[in-house]
């Protein structure tokens, strides 16, 4: 794999600065433990650099550039499923980051798991190749520009006197309204993508039963890094499924949610 995939966030991440002067009392502030972390890893220490990275997530703070961080020091130490968690957590506050794109994708295909999502058809396909990259705010500014332009020519229309400007509207409002339809369904698409739960496996493997208890029925097997949908919980069991429709139960201690 290119070892520029590899490479750390080197800037200090402005949330890290903030909650640094918030905290003046405090001997290490996250951004003191960001500068350190990246050094422990750049000089090999990956057990201190991840050490690093975990202290700043304590402190409640969500930043991509961490997240990323840590992932890729939990890779380089064999930590398959810790590291996919991470860089799905950094992918969902980053969709935009090509280089937390490509290192989960090349995580994920190091994954025992080989699971077939259902075939998708060659328009939402392509819609879904634009949309993944965006951000949730990014994509709702993208339908409310053709929401409004599309009542904007709407409400022009009555007002035109001539009538092949005003079928000139009619055609120009249709085609923005087709837009603000697909804009819409890339919105819901992104907004499920984005918030819908869902769980890494974090063992080596772990059985998926019939229903939530040990006496169950063993359907089939997860491995370590496999992202499971999470639709339910019932005490210390999710009920999981996979793109393939697969679901049953899974013990609570072997995943970790996103």
């Amino acid at each position: 794999m290119n070892p520029r995939r590899r490479r750390l966030r080197r800037f200090v991440p402005a949330a890290l600065l903030a909650l640094a002067a918030a905290r003046p009392a405090v001997a290490t502030t996250p951004a003191e433990l960001f500068e350190g972390g990246n050094s422990a890893y750049e000089e090999g220490r990956l057990e201190q650099a991840a050490a690093a990275y975990e202290k700043i997530l304590g402190y409640g703070i969500r930043d991509p550039r961490v997240h990323y961080n840590l992932a890729n020091a939990c890779f380089k130490m064999g930590r398959l499923g810790t590291a996919i968690l991470h860089y799905e957590k950094a992918r969902r506050l980053d969709p935009a980051d090509p280089d937390i794109r490509d290192n989960l994708e090349y995580a994920r295909g190091l994954i025992r798991d080989r699971v077939e999502a259902p075939e998708v058809p060659y328009p939402i396909r392509a819609i879904m190749a634009v949309v993944d990259p965006l951000s949730i705010d990014r994509m709702t500014s993208v339908f409310l520009a053709f929401y409004l332009l599309t009542g904007g020519l709407v409400g022009a229309i009555p007002l035109a006197q001539d009538p092949v400007r005003r079928k000139v509207l009619i055609y120009c409002a249709l085609a923005l309204g087709i837009g603000a339809a697909v804009a819409a369904g890339g919105l819901a698409y992104k907004i499920h993508a984005t918030t819908a739960p869902h769980a890494v496996v974090m063992r080596d493997k772990a059985d998926v039963l019939s229903g939530p208890g040990e006496d169950n029925t063993v359907l089939f097997t997860v491995h370590e890094g496999t992202l499971l949908e999470v639709r339910s919980r019932r005490g210390g069991w999710y009920q999981v499924s996979l793109p393939n429709a697969l679901s049953g139960w899974i013990p609570a201690g072997t995943v970790e949610q996103v």
